[in-house]
């Protein structure tokens, strides 16, 4: 049974189907931008996340993302801010999508580290304990059996900036050589645990993605029986292999689920499973709640997958 009591969080990525319209900017693997938008409907407003997250989860700190909000010039990013102070909550992460820092383009990729040195900078004065930070675009991925020299340096220089700031830079396995095991480790150990730390995220890893890619690709509605048809036919070996291997370097951890049933039954990561090897290896940081489902009510279903998390961790 851990000593400690863990920090549970929740992030308001979870909530997305609620919190209005999503523009996401990324460029592909020849460099040029193209924007993805998720038209949700605004039930609450990003800035009333913290204290309706407060209220209906019980939890101290949230995590948030950089771009549900429309910028840094976004009225909601102070109103956010505020709504932190209100609800008495802290801000665990804000996890950022910009760019390529290991974009090959030096202009661009100089851009890139300037607009993360701002976003650092005002989440920082919020009191975020993290900033995370792709390493490289996980829409334009680098191959290689190693990371490049440019992208070591960059989050050098960032992760001695956040440092600066009050806050720690963390990376994350999302998807593309990240979610290789071996890969990521080169990555920490090149910059040096000192400047960069990992966000463990659960369901990144080719293992399930893979499986996820092809179900959104069949036409048509995804029915029950396709989620069913798909859990039971999926070999999550490899995910807990990495898992287990990337725990070592992990100070915060994503716990990314895709379904809830009416039951309660949570798919498709056993969270006894994976939450166990974390703390086997001497995990003690904070949890956040990433729920990925569609449809039904994304607060009910984000809250089963924060109480199956509790009774794992909090024993």
């Amino acid at each position: 049974m851990p000593v400690e009591t863990p920090v549970l969080s929740v992030t308001s990525f979870s909530l997305r189907e609620q919190l209005g319209p999503i523009v996401f900017r990324f460029r592909d693997p020849s460099g040029a931008e193209q924007t993805f938008r998720l038209d949700n409907p605004q039930v609450l407003r990003i800035s009333e996340f913290p204290q309706r997250a407060a209220e209906y989860f019980g939890i101290e700190v949230v995590e948030t993302v950089g771009f549900q909000f429309d910028g840094l010039d976004d009225p909601e990013v102070d109103l956010f801010e505020k709504g932190l102070r209100e609800a008495g909550v802290g801000l665990l992460n804000i996890a950022l999508d910009i760019g390529d820092l290991a974009g090959h383009d030096a202009d661009l990729r100089a851009a890139d580290i300037a607009e993360h040195r701002r976003w650092i900078e005002r989440f920082a004065a919020m009191g975020s304990t993290f900033v995370r930070v792709n390493p490289g675009s996980p829409m334009a991925p680098h191959s290689g059996d190693a990371p490049s020299e440019t992208l070591v340096e960059t989050l050098v220089d960032l992760g001695a900036y956040a440092k600066t700031q009050g806050t720690r830079l963390l990376v994350e396995n999302h998807v593309g050589p990240s979610s290789d095991p071996a890969w990521m480790s080169a990555l920490l150990d090149a910059v040096g645990r000192d400047t960069l730390g990992l966000l463990l995220d659960l369901g990144n890893f080719p293992a399930l993605q893979n499986a996820l890619r092809s179900l959104r690709g069949k036409e048509g509605e995804t029915t029950e029986a396709d989620v069913a048809a798909l859990a039971a036919g999926l070999d999550l070996t490899t995910l807990y292999d990495g898992i287990e291997q990337l725990a070592p370097y992990a100070e915060m951890v994503s716990v990314k689920e895709h379904v809830v049933e009416d039951d309660g039954t949570i798919g498709f990561v056993d969270l006894e499973r994976a939450l166990g090897s974390i703390m086997a290896a001497g995990f003690t940081g904070a949890y956040s709640v990433e729920y990925e489902g569609i449809g039904g009510d994304p607060w009910k279903k984000s809250l089963r997958v924060l109480e199956a998390t509790r009774n794992v961790v909090r024993g």
